[in-house]
């Protein structure tokens, strides 16, 4: 709908503030983005950044991990609709505003809309000290039916929804198993998911999740993800 605005939500940890100050720049001269929601699940305050206006700094007491952070990030965002999205990738400029001028989430029948993993540049080039965002127009913008909600690589590093079609994810899946528990709900639902298809995002890959200490965790929503997931 005309004149909608966009609530951008971000968990950190704060592993690399260079990627992340990169994306919250990108975010911040988005005009379709009108609030950059950062979760802080580190116990490190957040002194950069003070040139982005539109950042809300929501200092956690402690680590609630990523599928709590989603959850709490929609349930405080001030717009229908939300960008929730991993603190290491980088979109094209202007992400935002192409996706919503785009109709797709204007659409009764949408559910979520989040990235082709096959459009993100995961290489050994890409390190933290020179990702950048892509140089890409975004002419090619384009969205493709995701009928599946197991196995979806990195969907979730990146997506779009509004908050009817969002779900609250069990809170005791912590870091895994979010998007596929919500892609389900809105399939159960006769939503259609989408894939955004056609400009490429440039990613480091599990910047945070890979780290020792989230190992256990992540073998705890293994073990749990069968009572929430088909």
């Amino acid at each position: 709908m005309a004149g909608e605005k966009v609530s951008a939500i971000i968990p950190t940890i704060q592993k690399n503030l260079v990627v992340l100050g990169k994306l919250l720049d990108i975010l911040n001269n988005d005009k379709a983005v009108s609030e950059i929601i950062l979760i802080n699940n580190s116990q490190t305050e957040i002194t950069e950044f003070g040139k982005i206006k539109k950042l809300k700094i929501h200092n956690m007491q402690k680590n609630m991990y990523v599928n709590p952070s989603w959850n709490y990030g929609v349930e405080k965002a001030e717009n229908d609709i939300f960008l929730v999205m991993n603190d290491d990738i980088l979109p094209i400029k202007n992400f935002a505003t192409k996706v919503l001028e785009s109709g797709i989430l204007d659409k009764k029948t949408t559910g979520l809309v989040g990235i082709n993993p096959e459009f993100i540049n995961q290489n050994d080039r890409l390190t933290t000290n020179n990702i950048e965002a892509p140089d890409d127009d975004g002419a090619n913008l384009s969205f493709k039916t995701m009928n599946h909600y197991r196995n979806t690589g990195d969907w979730g590093s990146a997506f779009f929804g509004r908050k009817r079609n969002y779900y609250h994810i069990p809170d005791d899946l912590k870091i895994i198993f979010g998007d596929n528990y919500i892609l389900q709900k809105n399939l159960d639902n006769a939503k259609f998911n989408y894939l955004i298809t056609g400009i490429p995002f440039n990613h480091i890959h599990s910047l945070s999740s890979a780290s020792p200490e989230f190992r256990e965790v992540v073998n705890m929503d293994i073990q749990l993800q069968s009572k929430y997931i088909r």
